[in-house]
């Protein structure tokens, strides 16, 4: 068997097919290196430790820093403060919520919303920055915008009352009002005795026409609220609703004794007097009404339209030309105002009013027909014809769609029916459903 050559600083050892040398001058080497890479990397690891910790200590000193500059009510030299944090932590979601909320209390909401925003792209779930956007939104007014950031904080938290609220309101405000009652709902389970959460809730059954949900309500109101005027004016809205209008009348008398210069309870009762054709009464309560808010444009056209009803256009002219400056779009106004102007025998002004309308919407019936008797006191024969026939064919025609709206119903008889039919009234099952 061959021998290996002697080797001074290794040892030969054999394998199978070959003979491995092993040299340990090269293993200490070897050996050396590594121990110099350990510490480097452990000193490394040190100083990035170090300055990671220094890092913290720096963000600390400056947020208690800034809480104090918060207290002494210097918002700018606080917010200053925050940005300082975001140099060395531009990460720091608590800097950013802070800075949202520095700007949002001033008013500054596009600048408090960029913010929040900023900390939502670190982490979107979190549930106190969406709750703080979504709220940011509230006070912005702009409702559709707050909705998705309230979602997100109730998928995090789904019984906080707060989140829950916030986001029934912010649905209200979009005029979502049939998406806002299951959330209202269940705040008011988690939180029975909040008025404001009750009263919102009754908004929305009212406008989604649950009357009977809506007067179940009353009765917690009242007990939990028993001398609050926004009760009266909750169920006076609920019988109107529901064509109570004397019952509803009462309620807004109730709450006028209650509450007499708010401008909302004096327009209501004004506008209920209206509805019953009481019209000296409502001209009263919704001249008090613009004593109160002279910028109260629903008031200004029902004021006009009692005093148009009531034989007394020259008063309802000065504020229905103000109305139409201020709501060039609003055709019910032009068509006041075009009435306006034929009382007063401004038959040329009139025309323009009504022309205006029927431009923004050209299939109103009555209002051709009331082009038609200007035309007609112009002596313009031909136009009074054309116009005339118009409202005659928009009429017939809304007439037919009326009657195919019925037949498509089921209705064969009385319509107030169970089912619709004649068979039914007379007591026999139909065969098929309605």
């Amino acid at each position: 068997m061959a021998r290996a050559n002697r080797l001074p600083a290794g040892i030969a050892h054999a394998t199978k097919d070959r003979v491995v040398v092993t040299d340990y001058r090269r293993l200490r080497r070897r050996a050396a290196w590594r121990s110099w890479v350990m510490t480097l990397a452990i000193a490394i690891g040190a100083v990035f430790l170090a300055g990671k910790a220094n890092a913290q200590q720096t963000v600390q000193a400056l947020a208690e820093r800034a809480e104090q500059l918060e207290d002494q009510g210097k918002l700018e030299e606080a917010a200053a403060t925050y940005r300082e944090i975001l140099k060395v932590d531009p990460r720091s979601i608590a800097a950013l919520n802070r800075l949202g909320a520095l700007y949002v209390r001033e008013q500054q909401f596009a600048e408090g919303i960029k913010y929040y925003r900023k900390a939502l792209e670190w982490n979107p779930y979190e549930f106190g920055t969406n709750l703080n956007l979504g709220i940011a939104y509230i006070k912005a007014q702009d409702y559709q915008s707050a909705v998705h950031p309230l979602e997100r904080a109730i998928e995090g938290e789904p019984t906080n009352f707060q989140a829950r609220e916030l986001l029934g309101v912010a649905l209200i405000g979009s005029e979502d009002f049939t998406s806002a009652i299951p959330h209202l709902e269940k705040a008011a389970k988690l939180n029975p005795q909040d008025v404001g959460t009750l009263y919102l809730l009754e908004r929305a059954y009212l406008e989604t026409r649950r009357f009977d949900q809506a007067q179940a309500g009353f009765e917690r109101l009242t007990t939990l609220d028993p001398s609050s005027p926004w009760v009266s004016i909750l169920r006076g809205q609920a019988y109107d609703g529901t064509g109570d209008y004397n019952q509803a009348i009462q309620e807004f008398e109730s709450a006028r004794e209650r509450l007499p210069t708010d401008p909302t309870v004096r327009f209501s009762l004004g506008f209920m007097y209206w509805k019953v054709r009481r019209f000296p009464e409502a001209e009263s309560e919704l001249r008090e009404t613009l004593k109160l808010d002279p910028h109260f444009e629903q008031a200004q056209y029902y004021l006009a339209d009692a005093y148009l009803m009531d034989q007394q256009p020259d008063k309802a002219l000065p504020l229905l030309k103000r109305l139409v400056k201020q709501q060039p779009q609003n055709v019910r106004v032009l068509v006041d105002l075009g009435k306006t102007l034929e009382r007063l025998n401004q038959n040329d002004d009139a025309l323009g009013a009504y022309q205006s309308a029927l431009r923004l919407d050209p299939r109103r019936a009555d209002t051709h027909y009331q082009l038609a008797q200007v035309y007609k006191k112009l002596n313009r024969r031909a136009d009074f014809q054309r116009e005339l026939g118009l409202a005659q064919k928009l009429q017939q025609e809304r007439r037919e769609h009326e009657e195919t709206l019925l037949q498509a119903s089921g209705a064969q008889g009385d319509p107030t029916q169970p089912h619709g039919g004649r068979k039914a009234a007379e007591g026999a099952s139909p065969s098929t459903p309605p």
